[in-house]
């Protein structure tokens, strides 16, 4: 639905008020330069611009560098015959940014896929047509996600019950894991406390980290997954720091901490480099992932337009964040067998505890 429906007049007047006042002060600001500063400004915002989304000479340099830094990367084993995987996306679209290729392998090398959706994506104000939009509106976009996500699922040639979602909290899901693992959550964007969604998983469960958790669990056991693909803490993203919380406590819980492999979608310093659709470019090892045994995962050219196909399946999100999402439509996908960085343990007879007691830490 257009903005101008979804805006109070008070609210069209407060943005009209802070829009005129940005725009006198910028106005000033511009007047009073010279114009040799005027077109060096001009020019710094369109290299910035230039370097971001890959443009001109930047362009060769994207190519380049994210090149030699991939091509050094160990490879990501085939998927076998026989093997499961599971996917646990903290929103819509996050299974198919990280792990498209890697799902429609498995798929075509007789495995199985299963993807289980933390959240349906409720948060997401902008997407709901709206900068402050209603909760009805809001849990009208998660309905709308969940088809999106069954639509890009569908591209890659995987059924309908792939799919689990559980329907817990978009935005919510760290206060899940701290605050409310226990104590009961009310989404301040949906005014929901509980499962509300139709075709969730497991509908009437209260917003607790115990129980998402104890779905998590209960599904792990019950779908026996050979590899599980999850978020790693590094991301940037709270939900996604939140999922690879959940998700390790749960494969520990039935010891399969052998089976996670790890993936980033919110890198840091503007990650994906170059922003929008660059399918002959390879994907480098995020900012935030830096230290991380990184596997590359070579995608077919099949592959990798199926990507792109699911990517866009997500309507309510390429309105917004296209050039982000296309941005994962790459050469290659990356995962790690560890969540973060390793260090070394020092052991007692280690000099490192003689340095720990100089310090008065012991």
């Amino acid at each position: 639905m257009p903005l101008v429906r979804r805006l109070a007049p008070w609210q069209w007047f407060l943005a009209l008020l802070v829009l005129y006042l940005l725009l006198a002060e910028a106005l000033r600001l511009w007047l009073g330069l010279l114009w040799a500063e005027r077109v060096g400004l001009l020019l710094a915002a369109l290299g910035v611009w230039a370097f971001i989304n890959g443009r001109f000479i930047f362009a060769y340099y994207h190519a380049l560098t994210t090149s030699f830094r991939v091509r050094r990367l160990p490879l990501f084993p085939e998927p076998e015959p026989g093997e499961h995987l599971l996917v646990l996306s903290p929103h819509p679209d996050d299974e198919v940014l990280a792990a498209a290729g890697l799902m429609r392998r498995t798929l075509l090398r007789g495995g199985r896929v299963s993807v289980v959706y933390l959240t349906s994506g409720d948060a997401f104000d902008l997407a709901a047509g709206s900068p402050l939009p209603s909760k009805e509106a809001l849990r009208r976009l998660a309905l709308r996600r969940m088809v999106e996500a069954w639509r890009g699922l569908k591209v890659l040639g995987l059924p309908r019950d792939t799919a689990y979602f559980l329907g817990f909290p978009d935005q919510g899901l760290f206060a899940l894991f701290t605050t409310h693992y226990y104590l009961p959550y009310e989404s301040p964007y949906t005014g929901l406390k509980a499962v509300a969604y139709p075709g969730c998983y497991r509908p009437g469960l209260p917003y607790t980290g115990k129980a998402l958790e104890a779905t998590l669990v209960e599904l792990l056991a019950a779908l026996k997954p050979t590899r599980i693909l999850l978020p790693s803490p590094l991301d940037a993203h709270r939900d996604h720091q939140a999922t690879a919380y959940f998700g390790m406590r749960a494969a520990a819980f039935l010891g399969l901490e052998d089976r996670l492999e790890y993936y980033v979608v919110h890198g840091g310093y503007q990650y994906p480099l170059p922003k929008g659709l660059h399918p002959r470019l390879p994907l480098y090892p995020p900012p935030r992932g830096r230290g991380l045994p990184w596997r590359r995962f070579a995608l077919t050219e099949e592959e990798v337009r199926l990507k792109e196909r699911a990517i866009r399946a997500h309507r309510s999100q390429m309105r917004l964040l296209s050039r982000f999402l296309l941005a994962f439509v790459r050469q290659n996908e990356l995962y790690s067998s560890l969540p973060i960085p390793a260090r070394e343990a020092l052991a007692p007879e280690e000099e490192g505890w003689a340095v720990l007691e100089g310090r008065e830490v012991l």
